[in-house]
């Protein structure tokens, strides 16, 4: 019996019955460049599950079936991941003061971050060549690198990561090439923030490539947390400047970024800046792609 199974095992394996994709005998990678599942064969890093549009994150968008990721809180507490889900139907614009009562989104209108990164992570990937900006698309370590510098930067300023991203989203696209402006401050960076020191736009050129890093990272330290040499207030300092709270101060905010003051009668959406800013950044926490 033992003799006559062997045979039949030996036969059955030979013919490719119980064949195995070589892939699958090997130890799946982490992933490299927060890509995920599908044909790439990578697996998160630990903390970190595998959305539905296969790129990394944390949230319930992404951990929703048994994955190892956390919600990362909501509101102004930092990382704002929370499990919102997309609340968008269609763009809208929004007047007034940026209160509730004006039609303004509540924070429990808004998107999670992994949500509203997921929904506009195949716009930052193309960001760079949709604005024909002349430089190369973001490179997956790079739109990797910009998640993380996000989150990584919420954590350290208390500034919700939605509102970092959206203002990312409204300012450059993601594109981590994007030009310099010219105002009455120069505006360099993903944030386009005030005479900021970090940028990988090279006037007449490809830009860096690979925009390193620490100078992903520096963009959204300079528009979060405000610029050394320029002295230009970011987010963080225009939030603590204000006494409204929670989604009318970001709002709130939003305006002071763009334009530096808020009109006397608080209509956000008045001239002498781009009217639709605030609304804009509305639009996008929310999860509205466009």
């Amino acid at each position: 019996m033992q003799q006559s199974f062997t045979t039949f095992l030996a036969f059955f394996l030979a013919s490719g019955a119980l064949a195995v994709p070589a892939g699958s005998l090997n130890t799946r990678q982490t992933s490299p460049d927060g890509s995920c599942g599908g044909t790439t064969g990578f697996v998160c890093a630990t903390g970190f599950c595998c959305s539905q549009f296969g790129f990394c994150g944390q949230g319930a968008s992404s951990s929703g079936s048994g994955g190892s990721g956390t919600g990362t809180g909501s509101g102004s507490s930092g990382s704002g991941g929370g499990s919102g889900a997309i609340t968008c139907t269609s763009k809208q614009f929004f007047t007034g003061d940026g209160s509730t009562a004006a039609g303004w989104p509540a924070e429990s209108a808004w998107a999670s971050f992994d949500n509203i990164w997921n929904a506009n992570v195949n716009n930052i990937n193309n960001a760079c060549q949709n604005n024909e900006w002349g430089v190369p698309n973001n490179s997956a370590q790079e739109t990797s690198d910009l998640q993380a510098a996000i989150l990584s930067v919420a954590s350290a300023s208390g500034v919700d990561s939605r509102y970092i991203l959206a203002t990312v989203i409204q300012e450059s696209k993601g594109c981590v090439r994007v030009p310099t402006t010219q105002g009455f401050f120069s505006n360099p960076g993903l944030m386009q923030d005030a005479d900021g020191s970090h940028t990988c736009w090279i006037s007449q050129n490809n830009g860096v490539v690979p925009c390193p890093n620490d100078e992903i990272v520096g963009m959204i330290q300079d528009g979060t947390q405000g610029t050394v040499a320029g002295g230009g207030d970011g987010l963080q300092q225009l939030l603590a400047s204000l006494s409204t709270t929670g989604a009318q101060q970001v709002y709130q905010a939003a305006r002071l970024y763009n334009s530096g003051s808020i009109p006397s009668d608080g209509n956000l959406s008045e001239g002498g800046a781009t009217s639709s800013y605030s609304s804009d950044i509305a639009n996008r926490l929310t999860g509205c792609v466009f």
